[in-house]
């Protein structure tokens, strides 16, 4: 997965720390709090699929990431070109893959979320959707003026209901070397038990992210689903 992109990607679903809430609308800024009380890294299975010039699929594969799991095992690969991994293929891969250092979201979200600008875009009695522009500064890893962040607080719990971000236009990428053609973000959350405060909201089944990248001729896609909030492996 592209790092920089998976960066942005974490920090929509990591959000924003509390120190930059303060200027957000209020609904928001509680829900906002409420997420990142829970805070954690997420486990995801990414499918990786690499295209022909004439657009056909020309490998394919499917990977489980839990961060919850010591180095040696956060990666495992399960599927290639459909077809369920041979014991051979997942120890050269995970080998490869297990043995690259472990890389941590260390980048806060504030460098790409402008929760200050915040605005309301939409309301009904159940929930309000608030659209949060991507930070200027951001504008060194890509065309962040044609991204739409959009979240949706429900009003009833208090909680983050739906992550959303979308493209109007392809966005140019690594200095002009790549671009994305295709991105869409949908991270249905499901609040926890009233009972259970402390217990993190938890991402929807069914929810995703897709992004697909076009670097010097060659075209990748990237699809991310069962994402699953995780306590970190804090073991050697």
């Amino acid at each position: 997965m592209p790092r920089r992109f998976c960066l942005i990607l974490l920090g929509l679903c990591t959000l924003a720390s509390p120190a930059l809430l303060a200027e957000a609308p209020a609904l928001l800024a509680k829900a906002l709090q409420r997420w990142t009380a829970g805070q954690g890294d997420m486990a995801f299975t990414q499918q990786t699929r690499g295209f022909h010039d004439d657009g056909a699929v020309k490998d394919e594969r499917v990977e489980r990431y839990d961060p919850s799991l010591p180095d040696s095992r956060r990666w495992r690969l399960i599927e290639v070109n459909g077809i369920a991994a041979t014991d051979e293929q997942r120890r050269k891969w995970e080998l490869r893959k297990n043995g690259r250092p472990r890389r941590k979201v260390d980048e806060s979200p504030s460098e790409y979320l402008d929760l200050d600008h915040a605005a309301l875009i939409g309301e009904t009695p159940k929930d309000a959707r608030f659209r949060i522009p991507v930070r200027p500064e951001a504008r060194r890893l890509l065309d962040v003026e044609d991204i739409d962040v959009v979240i949706t607080v429900d009003k009833q719990t208090g909680s983050v209901a739906d992550i959303g971000a979308a493209q109007r236009e392809p966005i140019l990428v690594l200095l002009g070397l790549a671009r994305i053609t295709d991105l869409d973000v949908d991270l249905r959350i499901k609040p926890n038990d009233e009972d259970s405060p402390a217990t993190p909201d938890e991402v929807e089944s069914g929810s995703t992210a897709r992004v697909k990248i076009s670097k010097l001729g060659r075209s990748v896609e990237y699809n991310w689903s069962d994402f699953k909030r995780v306590t970190p492996f804090a073991g050697n």
